[in-house]
């Protein structure tokens, strides 16, 4: 049983509703395996953010500001105010940003998700999404990406993605204050071997919210592929049925 914005399945009466954010880069077909499993447990939702996957558009704007926008319009639209969410990366972001100022979540797992930007971080993870560099040094990742968001639109996806983190660098979107405020229940997770999160960004934030726990997955990476599905459904599960 899994749902996304166009294709509504059965599912059981009164199962607590889990909706899914993918990250950067990302779309909605990123949780295709792990949704497979959760919707034993879960009805649960996902959707491609504005110029990802099924909604590359080269006018789409890219910020966090606007994909909270969309998805609060997801939220209201299938009724998902007081659900679990699971935000992968940049999804988490999302997802914290958008209870901070509606209150909408139950509780909120994320994943990888980089809290903590500061200039010289956000132009070092920039660097990485130059499209002529991809394809000369990752084609295999590069046809990834076209896979995801088409032929015509893949490098406009990591250009806005670049410029979105610079920005974020440079003006991030939560402050430490948003996050001494935020109430939701927030389990901040991460790979032990994860390298784009610095183990001590995700101690201050667990710190710096309220009503958080600090999960680290073993022997897991940052990418979504390279998380063990089992072992993520476990500690998703714990997390939400606690």
């Amino acid at each position: 049983m899994v749902k996304n914005s166009s294709s509504p399945p059965f599912f059981k009466p009164n199962m607590q509703k889990l909706l899914l954010l993918h990250g950067a880069l990302g779309y909605q077909q990123d949780f295709d395996v792990l949704k497979e499993v959760l919707s034993q447990y879960y009805e649960c939702y996902s959707f491609d953010f504005n110029g990802h996957g099924s909604k590359s558009a080269d006018t789409a704007a890219f910020s966090i500001k606007s994909f909270a926008e969309q998805t609060k319009s997801f939220v209201e639209t299938h009724q998902l105010q007081n659900a679990f969410v699971f935000g992968y990366s940049m999804g988490g972001y999302v997802a914290t940003y958008l209870h901070k100022r509606t209150g909408y979540f139950l509780k909120i797992y994320t994943l990888g998700t980089k809290f903590i930007w500061q200039i010289e971080r956000a132009q070092k993870e920039a660097s990485k999404l130059n499209p002529a560099a991809i394809i000369e040094k990752a084609p295999d990742y590069a046809q990834t990406l076209i896979q995801k968001h088409s032929a015509a639109h893949w490098e406009g996806v990591l250009r806005k993605t670049a410029a979105m983190m610079l920005d974020l660098g440079q003006n991030p979107a939560l402050s430490m204050l948003d996050f001494n405020n935020n109430q939701c229940t927030v389990a901040v997770a991460l790979g032990d071997k994860d390298k784009m999160i610095p183990f001590e960004d995700a101690v201050a934030i667990k710190n710096a919210l309220p009503r958080a726990c600090l999960d680290v997955l073993p022997f897991t990476q940052h990418p979504l592929d390279r998380v063990n599905t089992e072992l993520l459904v476990q500690r998703l599960k714990y997390f939400f049925d606690l």
